[in-house]
């Protein structure tokens, strides 16, 4: 009986944490490329001031870390505050370049990329790409 018990915690602990992994990505896509780059955006669960970045067709996972978040706008009567968030590519070599969102609440507004040399690309939701366990990329 305590073999049952003790199995049935660790399914518990493992499909809470996967299923808490789950709520923390978002899908977007280029806006404005004539080639669309697609991406998935996590933050881990257990930490949110790390997480990761896979490009669709990418060979691997991008780490990430949350630089700065700063509150652009307080609003009145208990709505969330707006909030601007950087987070910056953790890569071997420092070419990584810097993520940049507004947020208010969990609406995510002017998710950009800003490359080192000052490039920017502007992304936008793809809802239609988001599955349960990710980010879903039909080819088209």
């Amino acid at each position: 009986m305590n073999k049952l018990i003790g199995v049935l915690v660790i399914v518990f602990f493992a499909a809470s944490y996967a299923v808490a992994d789950q709520d923390n990505f978002r899908c977007y896509k280029s806006v404005g490329l004539k080639n669309t780059l697609r991406i998935q955006f996590v933050i881990q669960s257990d930490n949110d001031d790390v997480g990761y970045v896979i490009y669709e067709g990418g060979s691997a996972r991008i780490p990430i870390k949350r630089l700065k978040e700063k509150e652009l706008k307080r609003l009145p009567g208990g709505r969330p505050s707006v909030f601007e968030t950087q987070w910056r590519e953790i890569t071997s070599d420092g070419t990584g370049g810097t993520y940049v969102y507004v947020s208010q609440g969990a609406i995510v507004d002017n998710f950009r990329y800003i490359r080192n040399d000052g490039k920017t690309f502007r992304f936008a939701a793809d809802l239609d790409a988001s599955a349960d366990n990710g980010c879903t990329w039909a080819t088209k």
